[in-house]
C-alpha cells in the first residue's frame, strides 16, 4: 500500500482533521487517528472517504457518536472504537458500514445495545464488546449479525441471558462470556450456535448446570466453565458433545464426580479439576474418553476415596497433575506426572519401606538418650576453678550442650513422622493431601531444618575453638563463655528465621489471601513430600526450590569446608608440637592423630558430601539417584548424624583433655620446646 493509500494522524491532536486537509484523497484506505484527544466525531465527518477501508480511532476521548459519524464508508472493512468514553450507540451509527467485517469496541463506557444497532452490519465476522459496562443483553440484539464468526462480550457485568440471546448466529465459532456476573444458564440459550468450537463461561458466578444448557452443540472442542461456583455435575450434563476436546471445571466447588458425569465426552483430550473439593471419583467417572484423554489436572483436591482402576485404564494419559504421588505410582511410566512418585511413602503407608522405619526408631532411641545423657553429664559438672583451662572446658561444655539440643530437634522430627505413619497406618493415600499441607507437617520440616543448620554450625564453632586453642596455646583471643553464649544466640535468631520463614510466608497468605497475589514458597514448601523435608534431591522444581538449595546445600556445605580446614590446622599444629619428641614416639603419635582427625572429617562429611552431590547431580542433570539411595541418604544418613555426635564428640572431647602434669610423654607447644632449646646446656657432663 503507497503512502497515498495511508494517512496517520496518532499525535495526540485534541482536534479533529476536517475535509479541507489536503491530506484527505478519495483514494484514502487506511487512516490512523489513535492515541488523540478526539473527544466528538461530527456527522459526516468521513463522507468522501469512499475508498476507506480501515479506520483506527482506539485511545481517545470520544464520549458521544453522532448518528452519520461513519455515513458513506460503504467499503470500510475494520474499524476499531476501543479504549474510548463512549456510553451510548445511537440505533443506525453504522447504517452504511455493510462492508464491515471487524468491530472493535472494547474497554468503553457502553452500558446498554439497543435492539437495531448492529443490523445492517450483515457481513461483520469478529465483534469485540469485552470490557465495557454492559450489563442486560436485549433479546435478539446480534440475530442480525449473521455472519459473525467470533462474539467476545468478556469482563462485563452481564447478570442474566435472555433465552434468545444469541439467536441465529449460525456462523458462530468462538463466544467469550468470562468475566461476567452470570448465575444460571437458560436451557437452550445457545441452541443456534451449530457451528460454535470455543465457549469460555470462567469466571461467573454460574452454581447449576442446567441438563440442557449447553448440550447439542455437536461442533464444540473447548468449553471453559472455570471460576464458577458449580458444586455437582448432573448427569449427562455434556450430552451430545461429542467433539469436545478441552472441558476446564477448575476452581468451582464440585466435590464428587459421579459415573455418568463425563458421558458422551468420547474425543476429550484436556480434563482441569484442579482447585475444587473433591474427594470422590466413582469408579467409572471417566470411561466415556478412557482411549482419548491425554492430560488430566487434579492439583488442589483432597482425593480420599477413589478407585486405582478409574485411572488405570486411562491409557493415552501423557500428563497428570495432581496432589497424590500414589496417583503417579497408578498411572506408571508418562511423560509427565505431577508431584512425580514420593520415595518415601507407599498408597497405604506414609514411610513405604518397613527397613526405614526400623532404622528411623533405632535412631530416635539412640539420639534421644545419647543426647540426654550428654546434656545432663555436662550440666552436672560444677568446677569453681577460674583457671584459663577451666574456661576452655566451659566453652567446650556449652557447645557439646548446643550440639545436643539441636541433635534433640531431629529426634522430634523424627517422632512426628514416626507417629503421623502409625496413625494413617494402611489408609495413607485418603489422607495424603490434608496431611501434606497441615500445619504440623510444616512445623516437622522447619524443626527438621533448624536442627541440620544448628548442629552443623555447633560443629563448625567446635572446630574453630580447638584450632585456635591448639594452634595457638598462649593466645589471649579466643572464645570466652561469654563471648560464645552470645554468637550460639544470635545463630539461633537466624536458624529459627530461615527455617520457619517459609511457614511464615504461608500463614500470611492464607490469612490475607486476596491481598497477597503471589507467595513464593507455594502453598506447602515443606509438604512436597510426604515426610515434610525441602530437600533439592530431585530433577523437579517446587516453588522455593532456589531457597532449599541454598539453605541446605550451599551453608552446610560451607560449614563443613570450615570444620575440614580446622581440623587440618589442628593436626599440623600438634604435628610442630612434637618436634622435641623422639621419633619413633612422635611417628606413632601423628599416625594416632591422624586417624582420629580422619575419622572426625569422614564422619560428617559421609553426613553431608552424599547430599550435596546429589543436589548438585540432579540440578545439573548429570546425575540422578535412584529410589532407595534418595531415601536411605534423605531419612538415614542426616538424621544419623544426631545420633552419632553426642558418642562420637564427647570421645574426642575427652582425648583432646589435656594430660595430666605428672605425664612427663605428653606432646609439648612448640613455643615451649623452643624455649627449651634456647637454654644452656652444663658442658661440664
Amino acid at each position: 500500500m503507497s503512502a497515498a493509500n495511508c494517512l496517520e494522524f496518532s499525535t495526540w491532536n485534541s482536534v479533529f482533521p476536517t475535509k479541507d486537509d489536503d491530506n484527505f484523497e478519495s483514494n484514502l484506505e487506511t487512516l490512523d487517528l489513535s492515541f488523540n484527544q478526539i473527544g466528538t466525531l461530527p456527522a459526516n465527518v468521513f463522507a468522501d472517504l469512499t475508498a476507506l477501508e480501515g479506520l483506527d480511532l482506539n485511545f481517545n476521548q470520544i464520549v458521544t457518536l453522532s448518528a452519520n459519524a461513519f455515513a458513506d464508508l460503504t467499503a470500510l472493512k475494520i474499524l476499531d472504537l476501543s479504549y474510548n468514553q463512549i456510553g451510548t450507540l445511537p440505533a443506525n451509527v453504522f447504517a452504511d458500514l455493510t462492508a464491515l467485517t471487524f468491530l472493535d469496541l472494547s474497554h468503553t463506557q457502553i452500558v446498554t445495545l439497543a435492539a437495531n444497532v448492529f443490523a445492517d452490519l450483515t457481513a461483520l465476522k469478529i465483534l469485540y464488546l469485552s470490557r465495557t459496562q454492559i450489563v442486560t443483553l436485549l433479546a435478539n440484539v446480534f440475530a442480525d449479525l449473521t455472519a459473525l464468526n467470533k462474539l467476545y462480550l468478556s469482563g462485563n457485568q452481564i447478570v442474566t441471558l435472555p433465552a434468545n440471546a444469541f439467536a441465529h448466529l449460525t456462523a458462530l465459532e468462538s463466544l467469550d462470556l468470562s468475566g461476567n456476573q452470570i448465575v444460571t444458564l437458560p436451557a437452550n440459550v445457545f441452541a443456534d450456535l451449530t457451528a460454535l468450537e470455543e465457549l469460555d463461561l470462567g469466571y461467573n458466578k454460574i452454581s447449576t448446570l442446567p441438563i440442557n444448557a449447553i448440550a447439542n452443540l455437536a461442533a464444540l472442542e473447548e468449553l471453559n466453565l472455570s471460576g464458577n461456583k458449580i458444586g455437582t455435575l448432573p448427569a449427562n450434563a455434556f450430552a451430545d458433545l461429542t467433539a469436545l476436546e478441552e472441558l476446564k471445571l477448575s476452581a468451582n466447588q464440585i466435590v464428587t464426580l459421579s459415573a455418568n458425569a463425563f458421558a458422551d465426552l468420547t474425543a476429550l483430550k484436556i480434563l482441569s479439576l484442579n482447585y475444587n473439593d473433591i474427594t470422590t471419583i466413582d469408579r467409572n467417572a471417566f470411561s466415556s474418553f478412557a482411549s482419548s484423554l491425554s492430560k488430566l489436572w487434579l492439583e488442589g483436591n483432597n482425593l480420599q476415596h477413589y478407585n486405582s482402576s478409574t485411572f488405570e485404564e486411562l491409557t493415552n494419559l501423557t500428563e497428570l497433575r495432581s496432589d497424590s504421588s500414589c496417583l503417579c505410582s497408578i498411572v506408571g511410566d508418562i511423560d509427565y506426572c505431577y508431584p512425580g512418585l514420593d520415595p518415601f511413602a507407599s498408597c497405604e503407608d506414609l514411610l513405604g519401606s518397613e527397613y526405614i522405619r526400623v532404622l528411623m526408631w533405632i535412631i530416635v532411641i539412640s539420639a534421644f538418650s545419647g543426647n540426654l545423657v550428654v546434656i545432663i553429664s555436662r550440666q552436672c559438672k560444677k568446677d569453681n576453678n577460674k583457671s584459663n583451662d577451666n574456661e576452655i572446658n566451659k566453652v567446650q561444655t556449652t557447645l557439646i550442650t548446643n550440639l545436643a539440643v539441636s541433635d534433640l530437634l531431629m529426634v522430634v522430627y523424627l517422632i512426628i513422622i514416626l507417629s503421623v505413619d502409625m496413625h494413617y497406618r494402611g489408609r495413607y493415600a485418603t489422607f495424603e493431601w490434608g496431611w501434606k499441607r497441615s500445619p504440623l507437617c510444616s512445623f516437622a520440616g522447619a524443626i527438621a531444618t533448624l536442627s541440620g543448620q544448628s548442629s552443623v554450625f555447633t560443629l563448625m564453632l567446635l572446630s574453630i575453638d580447638r584450632a585456635i586453642n591448639i594452634a595457638y596455646p598462649f593466645s589471649t583471643k579466643r572464645l570466652s563463655c561469654k563471648s560464645c553464649r552470645i554468637i550460639i544466640g544470635i545463630a539461633w535468631v537466624c536458624w529459627i528465621v530461615l527455617s520457619f520463614l517459609p511457614v511464615v510466608a504461608n500463614v500470611i497468605t492464607s490469612i490475607w489471601y486476596y491481598e497477597v497475589t503471589w507467595n513464593y514458597f507455594g502453598e506447602n514448601y515443606y509438604g512436597v513430600k510426604s515426610v515434610c523435608l525441602a530437600l533439592p534431591l530431585s530433577k523437579s522444581h517446587w516453588p522455593g526450590w532456589e531457597y532449599a538449595f541454598a539453605t541446605c546445600i550451599g551453608l552446610n556445605s560451607l560449614g563443613f569446608i570450615i570444620i575440614a580446614v580446622g581440623y587440618i590446622i589442628i593436626f599440623v599444629s600438634i604435628k610442630r608440637s612434637s618436634a622435641g619428641a623422639n621419633r619413633k614416639r612422635r611417628r606413632k603419635e601423628d599416625i594416632k592423630l591422624a586417624v582420629k582427625i580422619g575419622f572426625l572429617i569422614f564422619t560428617d562429611l559421609c553426613c553431608w558430601f552424599p547430599i550435596v552431590l546429589m543436589a548438585i547431580g540432579a540440578e545439573l542433570g548429570g546425575w540422578v539417584p535412584p529410589v532407595k539411595i534418595y531415601v536411605l541418604s534423605a531419612m538415614f544418613i542426616i538424621p544419623i548424624n544426631s545420633s552419632i555426635n553426642p558418642y562420637l564428640y564427647t570421645i574426642i572431647d575427652c582425648c583432646f583433655k589435656k594430660p595430666n602434669v605428672a605425664n612427663t610423654n605428653r606432646p609439648r607447644p612448640v613455643a615451649f620446646i623452643q624455649l627449651q632449646e634456647m637454654r644452656p646446656r652444663n658442658t661440664d657432663r
